[in-house]
């Protein structure tokens, strides 16, 4: 018997087709910006109602998923952020990480979020909308490219040469872009932090510096997408990108000591 067929072996002899369509419809809510019906959630899936009916009455009592009134229609609750928010390192993160960056944020007047890295892309987890009346923001839980992004890049340049590619490889970056990716390490890694223009939008400058945990592994990412700010035309006292740049890095030093972090005694090798 091969390898792969002994997998499939033991994945269909361990399968709970109920725990799957139950998860197959928090993962349908998750992905869709408005409420769904009965029927919509089963067209979706190409599944009956009546193959999900206890599904959604399950779901709905445990609190995952809610039904609107009026509108019969479902939606996810913020249960699951909620469950995720309370494992520990992301709950000591997050702890720290809310007044930190609402302090970054009233200090350079400009937006900051925190990144961890899941299941091929960087997730947004907490964010600070600029205090000023423009400002770039980001929405909280928006998942972004790894290899397009400085929170990516900032914490690819901390993992090994073969975790890089086995992160890269689960995400959607083409082979030129994964090796763009790989040729900025050195960089990176070398000044101990990310910044560039925004591959995205012109006019924003990524500051990206990793948080270490205590075993000098990158927990998270801190990233200011600072925005170019025209000080001539304003009322107010621009602050430069230096002193932004120089006020993340202190926001991430504190956010390293609040979950016990410290930072590797020697950059990994290329």
């Amino acid at each position: 018997m091969t390898e792969q067929s002994a997998a499939t072996d033991q994945t269909d002899k361990y399968r709970a087709p109920a725990l799957e369509r139950g998860l197959d419809v928090v993962e349908l809510l998750s992905i869709r910006d408005e409420p769904m019906s009965k029927k919509e959630i089963a067209d979706a899936l190409g599944r009956s109602v009546n193959e999900l009916f206890r599904m959604l009455v399950v779901l709905e009592r445990r609190n995952y998923i809610a039904l609107e009134k009026g509108t019969g229609k479902y939606r996810l609750t913020l249960k699951m952020f909620e469950l995720s928010n309370k494992h520990p390192p992301i709950e000591r993160l997050l702890s720290a990480g809310r007044p930190e960056l609402a302090e970054l944020a009233e200090l350079t007047q400009q937006s900051c979020h925190i990144a961890v890295y899941h299941d091929g892309a960087m997730l947004i987890v907490a964010k600070q909308d600029s205090p000023y009346k423009m400002g770039f923001s980001i929405r909280q839980a928006a998942r972004i490219d790894v290899h397009g992004s400085g929170s990516g890049l900032a914490m690819l340049a901390f993992k090994t040469p073969e975790q890089r590619r086995a992160i890269l490889a689960a995400t959607t970056a083409t082979p030129e872009q994964a090796q763009s990716a790989l040729s900025q390490m050195d960089t990176i890694r070398r000044q101990g932090f990310f910044f560039g223009a925004s591959p995205q939008v012109s006019g924003i400058t990524n500051i990206s510096y990793p948080v270490f945990n205590s075993q000098s592994e990158v927990e998270a990412v801190l990233t200011m997408p600072f925005l170019t700010l025209n000080s001539d035309s304003l009322h107010h006292q621009v602050v430069s990108f230096e002193d932004s740049r120089n006020a993340v890095a202190r926001s991430a030093a504190n956010l390293m000591a609040a979950i016990g972090g410290r930072l590797p005694d020697t950059p990994s090798e290329t």
